[in-house]
């Protein structure tokens, strides 16, 4: 099956589709608009079949490697099918009376154009066509329903590359967060299995049962560094993309080992003892009122509250606190590939008091 070298590949395609045929194969795993435009006027013919093998995924045409614009055009002509072959990396071109041209280049300029672009025309091409029929018939036909999800699912993702090259040379959504500031337990009657008696109204009782102060102070001083470079909006903080990179690892580390050194400090360490300590005569006072109304299988008054005690503030309690304690941040990364997300983000963008963000994007 020997054929004839073609360095160039546009001047072939265009003999290839002036015919005669009857049958026409575009076998591309790209597809641009651009080149298809100058092949149309052929592709127009009354009466004549067209087969398109490509890759319908989204990424493929979200990421432009072939165009919805031109499988919209293809749709359009009169005996035009596109179906979805995966996995597709042959470039042919084919028709029932004309041969093949089986080369490197897809049906776009640089494919057509290109000055490493190769092919090879066949004018005897039985094997060539068979193998097609065979693809064609394990190829994927869309449904009316599968188009439409695709198109809409495409023109969502556009939008969000659109909003992301619009914000992401700036910065970054910055988050503050804190744990072990407050610990608060909510005391219930109802836990303990006791209900009201008569006219006894039990009431709930919150205790807390520690405050680290020092981690709400080291919070609020990272969020007023953030404060002042960035713009809070939706309660996460805008900073420029320099800052975070440059300024904010030290300052975070700084205000980090501090708090580090001032949990595992005795004064820290004795500050949450003795919180506990008053936390535990709150609760054993409740306790002990709760008590005549508690089934304690005849255990002492004293044994029982210190068994719930125990439960609910246990020994090493203050060790475990100042030890999980501290302040963290998150970098948030969306990608909005959603109506609402796009819509938020458009917003955001309006926003007149906003000055420098950056989504950082995903890939």
């Amino acid at each position: 099956m020997a054929g004839q070298p073609i360095p160039f590949l546009r001047p072939a395609l265009h003999a290839l589709v002036r015919g005669p045929w009857r049958t026409l194969w575009i076998v591309s795993p790209s597809l641009h608009l651009a080149a298809l435009q100058g092949l149309l006027p052929e592709l127009e013919r009354a009466g004549a079949e067209i087969r398109v093998l490509t890759d319908l995924s989204y990424q493929a045409i979200g990421d432009g490697r072939v165009e919805l614009a031109a499988l919209q055009r293809l749709r359009r002509l009169e005996g035009c099918e596109v179906r979805w072959q995966p996995d597709l990396g042959a470039c042919i071109y084919a028709s029932d009376e004309g041969g093949a041209l089986v080369g490197s280049g897809p049906l776009t300029l640089d494919g057509l154009d290109g000055p490493r672009q190769y092919g090879v025309h066949l004018a005897e091409a039985g094997p060539v066509l068979s193998d097609l029929e065979q693809w064609w018939e394990s190829a994927r036909r869309l449904s009316p329903q599968e188009w439409a999800a695709l198109e809409e699912r495409v023109g969502l993702r556009r939008n969000a590359l659109r909003i992301g090259a619009e914000i992401t040379r700036l910065g970054a959504f910055v988050r503050v967060s804190a744990h072990g500031t407050r610990r608060t337990r909510r005391l219930d009657p109802r836990d303990f299995g006791v209900l009201a008696l008569g006219n006894v109204r039990l009431r709930p009782m919150d205790v807390t049962l520690c405050r680290l102060d020092l981690v709400s102070r080291a919070k609020d001083e990272l969020d007023a560094i953030l404060a002042e470079r960035g713009l809070e909006w939706n309660g996460q903080y805008l900073v420029p993309r320099h800052f975070l990179e440059q300024e904010w690892p030290g300052i975070f580390a700084a205000r980090e080992k501090q708090l580090a050194e001032d949990l595992r400090s005795p004064e820290q360490q004795a500050a949450v003892a003795a919180q506990l300590a008053q936390a535990r005569s709150a609760i054993a006072g409740f306790l002990g009122d709760l008590y005549p109304f508690v089934d304690a299988d005849g255990r002492p008054a004293d044994q029982w509250v210190a068994e719930q005690l125990e439960r609910l503030v246990p020994e090493g309690l203050a060790a475990a606190v100042c030890a999980e304690a501290g302040v963290e941040y998150r970098v948030l990364t969306i990608l909005p590939e959603d109506a609402r997300s796009i819509a938020e983000m458009d917003e955001l963008l309006r926003d007149p008091r906003l000055r420098s963000v950056q989504l950082t994007l995903p890939i």
